[in-house]
């Protein structure tokens, strides 16, 4: 059935209104299609009151796995599509569990923002380039590096959340001092360069629980 003929409904959920709104502009472009704007928290009221419609989440990557775990909750999970600064640490069967159809980079033209959409209500799955896993040699150079203890995994799973340090060493009756000590062992078992690569990471072999 042709976009005209059926088009479809969309809920963008965005703290920032400049992202909001170039997301928002593309999605009314296709001819027929309601789009709404709202935050984290209006979500849920959102979607109960138009049931069919694709959630757009345009949010930092942490609060985007927060909320898509949320979900989990729900009696029925929206299709989803996440726009982030690193796709591929979307690109996961577990959020694809949880509603997730399609992943783009955060910087998406219109065009594809407007293809992915029309591409999702017709039942398709959409992956970015940007959201193809590392190459295999480095999956193999990381997975040969030592494993994780029990605390640096402890560690990760809050990074994964968007704990600073100091919450992590209250939270752990630990030293900031500390903190940063296993998170740098964690980057560096991890082959990461960063906190955000370390997560990504961690998510595309499993180490982090969705």
């Amino acid at each position: 059935m042709s976009q005209q003929a059926r088009p479809g409904t969309a809920i963008v959920v965005a703290q920032d209104s400049m992202y909001a709104a170039r997301v928002e502009a593309a999605l009314r472009g296709l001819t027929g299609w309601r789009v709404d704007v709202g935050r984290p928290r209006q979500l849920h009221g959102l979607f109960e009151e138009r049931p069919e419609a694709i959630v757009v989440i345009v949010l930092p990557d942490a609060e985007a796995r927060r909320m898509l775990r949320a979900l989990r909750a729900w009696p029925r999970a929206p299709a989803i599509i996440v726009l982030s600064d690193d796709p591929g640490a979307f690109w996961t069967p577990a959020y694809r569990t949880l509603g997730l159809r399609a992943v783009l980079p955060l910087r998406a033209t219109a065009a594809e923002l407007a293809a992915a959409a029309v591409a999702v209500h017709a039942g398709l799955l959409v992956l970015h380039a940007e959201a193809l896993a590392p190459s295999k040699a480095r999956d193999a150079t990381v997975a040969a590096r030592a494993p994780l203890t029990s605390r640096e995994r402890e560690i990760l799973e809050m990074m994964a959340d968007g704990v600073n340090n100091r919450i992590m060493a209250s939270g752990l009756g630990i030293s900031r001092h500390t903190v940063k000590f296993h998170v740098a062992a964690i980057l560096a078992k991890l082959g990461a360069r960063s906190r955000t690569e370390a997560v990504a990471l961690a998510l595309r072999r499993g180490l982090v629980a969705v």
